[in-house]
């Protein structure tokens, strides 16, 4: 069982990771304009896998056969969460791709329940509730327009996500000893080796980028992929899976935080009530203590 102290550190690394994917939610964005989506997962989490491999070549080579298969199904989760993400991004709303996605806060402590038989308390409950409500407010006024595929698309990308926790903290379960870096860096090589495969029948070679474009995309290989991952993974053998969903969904708040600063969205009532639910519901949970 972690310390009080190894929790409060997992959860301000959640935190600082969630502030970093609020940034690369815009940037993912605008990069959209510039390169085809499957070239671009598929080549960030390769480039991430390989910069990690040489310092983890040796302990990689004495991981288990169990260890592999852990975490190449993790890595197909990831995959198809972010996958269906970019997808879903590039045919909806910002603003309702937030919303959707931020649903994975509300669907891990019921996939845990079905998946472990294992109740959460009402407190993380309430928890993750109020976290939901806030993302709404944090959808743009609530000025829906209908479900459109892409918003079905990041629904589908909400469910991988929860699942990709749930697996994570199964996999530390079964071997809580397991090398945390091998264990990324089999996750991101097997997200860019799906996605590359995928773009090299489906897509036209990608053109050069602008300026802008190669710093989008390097902060969101380097910062957003390799860096957050290896941070997460590290963090869940310490930080229950509903302490984990409700931090790393604080990403909404942080993009419509950037929205504001680099974009001059503005900040209604309605958007600092979002504010105030979010961390309402990370406050509540925190206090009920919910176990893994």
């Amino acid at each position: 069982m972690a310390t009080k102290k190894q929790l409060l550190w997992a959860d301000l690394s959640l935190f600082i990771i969630a502030l970093a994917w609020g940034y690369t939610f815009i940037l993912s964005k605008d990069l959209l304009l510039e390169i085809t989506p499957f070239y671009f997962l598929g080549t960030r989490f390769l480039l991430a896998a390989l910069i990690l491999l040489p310092f983890v070549w040796k302990r990689v080579r004495m991981l288990g056969r169990d260890v592999w298969i852990q975490g190449t199904l993790c890595g197909v989760a990831l995959c198809a969460a972010f996958t269906l993400q970019l997808l879903g991004i590039d045919r909806t709303t910002p603003g309702k791709a937030g919303v959707i996605t931020g649903t994975n806060v509300i669907l891990v402590p019921f996939l845990y329940y079905l998946w472990r038989r294992k109740a959460v308390n009402k407190g993380a409950i309430i928890g993750c509730f109020l976290a939901f409500f806030g993302l709404a407010c944090l959808s743009g006024e609530g000025e829906w327009t209908g479900i459109s595929f892409g918003d079905m698309l990041v629904f589908l990308c909400a469910i991988f996500f929860a699942l990709h926790i749930l697996m994570v903290d199964r996999a530390y379960e079964k071997k809580p000893n397991v090398d945390t870096l091998g264990f990324v860096m089999i996750q991101l090589l097997v997200v860019g080796l799906i996605d590359i495969i995928i773009a090299v029948g489906t897509e036209p070679i990608p053109q050069p980028l602008s300026s802008y474009g190669w710093f989008a995309y390097w902060f969101d290989c380097l910062i957003g992929t390799l860096l957050a991952y290896v941070v997460q993974i590290k963090a869940q053998q310490f930080s229950p899976p509903v302490h984990v969903s409700i931090l790393l969904s604080l990403e909404a708040v942080f993009a419509f935080l950037f929205s504001w600063l680099l974009w001059g969205e503005p900040i209604t009532a309605v958007v600092l009530t979002g504010v105030f639910l979010m961390l309402a519901g990370i406050y509540i949970t925190e206090l009920s203590n919910q176990e893994a």
